[in-house]
């Protein structure tokens, strides 16, 4: 069994390398990446050594993406994301997609409301170290984050 994503060192900003056996479950990983890895501070949010625990999932959103390709795909897919956790002070960690493709997606996310950000807040996703590859029958991606 492969890890969901690991926290890459990196001198400025937040990277991290996601992991999954399908396009979709790559994308479910670098959402649950993305926001683990600043650490949400909320009530239905545990640390258990540096492991995230979610007791419940008590919000959900719609989200509608096009692009052009499967990189902007994932970009914009967690732009997105990104968009409506500072819009509604939320963290998303799940993910259940409804239509999925190379140039769009339509899913529901699960999240929690959150006071903060114990790390930092990030402000944006990367082109910088992007990085999507599949190796024998693993999707990973390598994103960085600016915060």
């Amino acid at each position: 069994m492969i890890k969901d994503f690991e926290i890459v060192p990196h001198a400025a900003d937040i990277k991290i390398r996601a992991y999954g056996f399908t396009l979709e479950e790559v994308f479910k990983n670098a959402l649950k990446g993305m926001f683990a890895s600043i650490k949400p501070s909320s009530q239905r949010i545990s640390y258990i050594d540096d492991k995230i625990n979610i007791s419940k999932y008590d919000i959900e959103h719609r989200v509608v993406v096009k692009s052009l390709n499967i990189n902007l795909l994932l970009i914009d897919f967690l732009s997105k994301c990104l968009y409506l956790s500072d819009l509604h002070n939320e963290a998303y960690f799940d993910v259940r997609f409804n239509v999925f493709s190379s140039d769009e997606l339509e899913c529901v996310i699960f999240g929690v409301k959150i006071k903060g950000f114990e790390v930092a807040e990030i402000k944006a996703i990367t082109y910088h170290d992007f990085e999507f590859e599949q190796i024998d029958d693993t999707w990973i991606v390598t994103l960085g984050f600016d915060i």
